[in-house]
């Protein structure tokens, strides 16, 4: 499977809520009310790749994330768990997936499909394979939007990704404009459906002259790997290569299971 990037977006580093929330605001003049940093962080990176490229009513948008909303699970918990008071009505409505997706397809004008998507696991790809199908059927293009926000206490989103308490994990946001075409791309994706044992994965980097990047959980590879982990770290690296006009394979694990991407830049 193919698909074409014709515009991106990223950020990635600590968050400073108040700052972005601001931005939203004075920049953008956005609406940031009854909205919490999650939801911010993933409008904003919308607008960055607004000014990058024309966003049409018809668009898809898909919003992926590796915990989702995790901040205000917390909040909840603190209000009935420990406090023992009612949950707020706007934490609630934040909680579901599809508000911030909403919020992120009211700020773009987009009127079309409009999905929140997370899988257990590859959730990047994964998403990349559903907006294959349905742009095979559709055949409009596609915002794609992976927002990874970092809480504190840190510990709390290591135990939900099983991460080691050592690893050091990040916050980010990554934004693609998707098409089946080639047409003005600047980049070409390329992944599938299958997953890897490890014995293949190594004989198919022995075929590779390609620069290889893996995640941190790929323990028992032997390559390039960021010190920093969020869980759509793909989103970042297919930005980041695009930027750079390079070429990359990017592979992804879990639990001795693998998925492979290979990012190619068209310009």
């Amino acid at each position: 499977m193919k698909l074409y990037v014709k515009a991106l977006s990223s950020y990635r580093g600590d968050v400073d809520a108040s700052t972005i929330k601001k931005e939203l605001k004075s920049k953008y003049k956005l609406d940031t009310r009854r909205q919490d940093t999650f939801i911010h962080l993933a409008v904003y990176g919308a607008q960055l790749l607004k000014d990058e490229i024309a966003i049409d009513c018809c668009d898809e948008l898909y919003i992926t994330s590796g915990v989702g909303n995790i901040d205000v699970l917390q909040k909840t918990n603190k209000y009935v768990y420990h406090e023992k008071d009612f949950i707020k009505p706007f934490d609630f409505i934040n909680m579901l997936g599809n508000t911030t997706s909403y919020y992120v397809a009211n700020s773009l004008g987009i009127q079309d499909k409009n999905t929140f998507q997370i899988s257990n696991n590859f959730t990047f790809i994964n998403t990349l394979i559903s907006i294959f199908a349905s742009l095979s059927v559709s055949k409009n293009e596609a915002i794609l939007g992976s927002v990874d926000l970092c809480t504190n206490p840190k510990e709390v989103i290591k135990r939900v990704l099983g991460l080691d308490e050592e690893v050091d994990v990040i916050s980010s946001v990554n934004y693609q404009k998707i098409s089946l075409s080639c047409s003005d791309a600047i980049g070409e994706i390329e992944f599938d459906a299958k997953i890897y044992s490890l014995d293949e994965v190594q004989k198919f980097l022995k075929s590779t002259d390609l620069e290889v990047m893996a995640s941190l959980r790929c323990k028992d590879l032997e390559c390039s790997k960021d010190s920093q982990f969020f869980e759509t770290m793909p989103s970042f690296y297919l930005n980041k290569t695009l930027k750079k006009k390079g070429s990359l394979i990017y592979i992804d694990c879990f639990e001795n299971s693998y998925k492979i991407i290979k990012i190619i830049s068209l310009v």
